[in-house]
């Protein structure tokens, strides 16, 4: 009974967005609402396996960084790589994700900050791998046609090996 318990206590993912829920901040408004928004229509877009859809949420010259390092540049690229991973790795995936902070520096810039949660996924070969749970970083610009990313930095956490460990 006690090795059932410690399995399950350990065997149990707590997902990141569970535990900060979707609006830790409260209910957004204004510029943050805005934003919310924009990443809704990503979101929508990403679990309809729809690339055209997402990478149309993206600046003529934005860009897209994988939490690998891999980057992508331009409308097109982000679109090129989407439509790849949703033809095969990402292709019974589905995506969740939170937005934990947004801040303008200027009238027509917005930093966004989140969480995000992918089920689903496959390797190559597809065999199904455990929920990725990660953070983000994106820099989205206002232009005639509303807020649209210029650049998307995803991250994997990991323990730093020069920092005390609570």
């Amino acid at each position: 009974m006690v090795r059932l318990a410690l399995a399950l206590v350990f065997l149990t993912p707590v997902p990141l967005l569970a535990q900060r829920g979707p609006y830790p901040t409260g209910q957004p408004t204004g510029v943050e609402l805005e934003i919310h928004n924009t990443f809704d229509t990503i979101v929508a877009a990403w679990n309809q396996h729809d690339a055209g859809a997402m990478a149309a949420m993206w600046t003529s010259d934005g860009d897209y960084m994988e939490p690998d390092g891999r980057t992508v540049f331009g409308r097109d690229e982000v679109k090129r790589l989407l439509t790849y991973e949703h033809a095969s790795v990402f292709k019974s995936s589905q995506l969740l994700l939170a937005i934990e902070r947004v801040r303008s520096p200027a009238k027509s810039v917005a930093i966004a900050d989140g969480t995000y949660e992918l089920f689903g996924a496959t390797d190559t070969k597809g065999n199904k791998i455990p929920t990725r749970s990660g953070y983000f970083t994106s820099v989205l610009t206002r232009g005639p046609d509303g807020w649209r990313v210029s650049a998307n930095r995803l991250m994997l956490p990991q323990v730093l090996i020069w920092r005390d460990r609570e």
